[in-house]
């Protein structure tokens, strides 16, 4: 009689695993809502970046003149949070709280440049521009993110990290070239911070 049962749950496991019985794993929910792609592309259009896209473009190439040059997103804005230094200092207090808001970082073609370059804007609507800065680090920082996660920048060190609510994972540092793929937790990352 104990085979027969043995048996019965051997088959019922079978056909419930070929079936798709198992558990759903969850998915990982990201924090907040993406900005508003819309608002996004009328700054980019708007006289205010295209002046500031001005004075960029004269500073690469002082030949360049007065003109304001046509500016269009090239690939999707990235938010980028900055290292709060209050974090260091707040013992017990939660992972989630180690960054704040720092900018919008979107790509951007400026003019007849050969590349995409970096629009950083206000990080909150109405996402006034800021700067224009060379290259897309942001965006090339932002492809190691899982949909849980955020982008993370120490400025002091020039250190970017994968961000999420449980774990910091260095991708890129300015200082310490053994630093990329160490992870840490909230104790371990505040200690870091107070010692970089």
């Amino acid at each position: 009689m104990t085979s027969i049962v043995v048996r019965a749950v051997i088959v019922a496991i079978a056909a419930c695993a070929a079936a798709g019985c198992v558990a759903a794993q969850p998915q990982p929910r990201p924090w907040a809502a993406d900005p508003d792609l819309g608002a996004i592309d009328g700054v980019v259009a708007s006289p205010a970046t295209a002046q500031l896209a001005g004075a960029f473009l004269r500073s690469q190439d002082p030949s360049a003149g007065l003109a304001a040059p046509p500016v269009r997103r090239t690939d999707v804005p990235v938010v980028v949070y900055a290292t709060d230094p209050r974090f260091a200092t707040a013992a017990g207090a939660p992972l989630s709280a180690a960054g704040v808001p720092a900018y919008l970082a979107v790509p951007v073609r400026v003019g007849h440049r050969s590349g995409s370059d970096t629009l950083q804007l206000a990080p909150d609507a109405p996402y006034s521009p800021r700067a224009v800065a060379t290259g897309t680090e942001e965006a090339e920082m932002a492809r190691s993110l899982t949909p849980d996660s955020r982008l993370l920048l120490d400025y002091p060190s020039h250190t970017w990290f994968r961000w999420t609510q449980t774990r910091v994972t260095a991708l890129r540092s300015g200082t310490d070239t053994t630093l990329p793929g160490r992870d840490f937790d909230a104790g371990q990352f505040r200690q870091w911070l107070r010692t970089r």
